[in-house]
């Protein structure tokens, strides 16, 4: 099974390198997969999908460069925590952004459990990945959202209550 995913994350390579012209987009099976899901997995509209779509194609390199130590370190899993921190990152931090314009917290259409069902994540495993996702994404969320991108994401605190409700509910 490793031989075909080996091949996979050399398509995206290969695709990210030559993503200037559309033929190489078009045939960029990780920018599909990540397209499909946002359109039809969760319905996301134009102003989120844009957004998702830029955040998606600045980390990409660092999904290609760091596979192999995201979950279990299979392709196929790293792709699937990435476009849930992507996917998370651009509802929590577009969400802060708005203050009063066009966006609400109910507009963006989407929650971060149908995002982790839309992947087939567990929240446990979500919790245990992001922190890497925030060190290695950081330069990228500060270019696009600020440099108090971090507060916005509330990321720890998001995290913390989690493993609080966890030992509660025990």
């Amino acid at each position: 099974m490793s031989p075909p995913a080996m091949v996979k994350m050399e398509d995206t390579e290969v695709s990210a390198s030559n993503s200037s012209n559309s033929e190489s987009r078009d045939s960029d099976p990780v920018r599909a997969r990540f397209t499909d899901l946002c359109k039809n997995g969760l319905s996301l509209d134009e102003n989120p999908y844009t957004q998702a779509m830029k955040l998606f194609k600045e980390t990409k390199h660092l999904l290609i460069t760091n596979a192999s130590a995201i979950g279990n370190g299979t392709p196929e899993e790293a792709e699937r925590f990435w476009f849930a921190f992507v996917l998370y990152s651009v509802k929590t931090l577009s969400e802060k952004n708005s203050d009063n314009s066009q966006l609400s917290s109910d507009d963006n259409g989407f929650s971060l459990f149908q995002i982790l069902r839309a992947v087939k994540l567990n929240i446990v495993d979500f919790f245990k990945e992001l922190p890497q996702f925030v060190v290695k994404a950081g330069p990228i969320l500060s270019n696009l959202y600020g440099i108090d991108w971090e507060n916005k994401l509330e990321a720890k605190e998001l995290q913390a209550n989690f493993v609080y409700l966890s030992l509660l509910s025990k």
